[in-house]
């Protein structure tokens, strides 16, 4: 019977680490007994995100970045309990034709997913998720703890001048958004890296350190580069337009500001942040 890889053999085996990492990161598991990939991320060896990206591609596996509060919760908390979620590091995503998506940080733990199918009674497929957002999920969806990302699909940073985001972030407040701002690209940086928010509005010719400079930096984070922007910009020129697109700006939006329009790019985003957890447990799954 061939021998199955453990999780830090398997980096190794890919060079995403070197043994020198793996036999420093061993070590301090014998003393915190913490997961592995929580160690590397610690160590700063790599990124949550990136051991989530890596093993999806090595597992030919489905993966989730944000996990959202299921459609069905009631009934799947029923199925699998905060017991069953704290002590196994798994959490419920949805049920389709008796089909259970389960999010787990783990590929190789087939005897928690056999544990599930049976007390359950359905086909249980797993779906990758960090370690950190299914404890998040577990203390926010089960626990009733606080959730400090702010409302579900809902937090908009402003990154402008005073007078823009105090105007801005007024019509996307009376929209139902929940708005966080900054007037300069190192305050933008702290506040993406501390809050996470769903979307960023950011003016491009900022004093200093351009929205430019600051989206590129954004870009270098794996958890920061997957918030989709928008740039703001009073060079209302199709070069400019083509220029953000090609950096990897999700949209833009010319000054000054039409804010029926802005809305319905805002509310566009939103949607297809959504409708990327949705295709978890959607028809690409059946």
């Amino acid at each position: 019977m061939k021998k199955r890889l453990r999780f830090g053999e398997i980096l190794l085996g890919m060079g995403v680490i070197t043994q020198a990492d793996l036999d420093k990161a061993l070590a301090r598991q014998k003393i915190t007994k913490q997961p592995l990939g929580q160690i590397f991320e610690q160590l700063g060896i790599i990124c949550d995100k990136d051991i989530l990206r890596i093993l999806a591609r090595q597992y030919n596996m489905k993966k989730i970045e944000r996990i959202r509060r299921p459609v069905q919760l009631e009934d799947l908390a029923r199925k699998i309990d905060s017991k069953m979620a704290v002590e196994r590091k798994v959490f419920p995503l949805g049920i389709k034709d008796r089909t259970l998506y389960l999010a787990t940080c783990d590929p190789l733990d087939l005897a928690t997913l056999d544990d599930v199918a049976f007390k359950t009674g359905l086909r249980t497929v797993p779906v990758l998720a960090t370690l950190a957002e299914i404890d998040q999920a577990i203390r926010v969806f089960y626990l009733k703890e606080a959730d400090p990302r702010g409302n579900e699909f809902r937090t908009v940073l402003v990154v402008d001048e005073d007078v823009y985001c105090k105007t801005v972030s007024s019509r996307l407040q009376q929209a139902g958004y929940r708005t966080l701002s900054a007037n300069n690209g190192a305050a933008a940086l702290k506040l993406v890296l501390g809050k996470m928010p769903d979307l960023i509005l950011m003016e491009t010719a900022l004093p200093g350190m351009s929205g430019k400079d600051v989206f590129r930096t954004l870009q270098t984070n794996c958890r920061s580069r997957q918030i989709p922007v928008i740039g703001m910009s009073n060079r209302a020129y199709a070069e400019e337009e083509a220029l953000l697109l090609d950096m990897g700006f999700f949209d833009f939006v010319a000054k000054p500001l039409n804010f029926t329009r802005l809305l319905a790019r805002v509310r566009r985003s939103m949607r297809l942040v959504y409708e990327g957890y949705r295709q978890i447990i959607g028809s690409s799954m059946s």
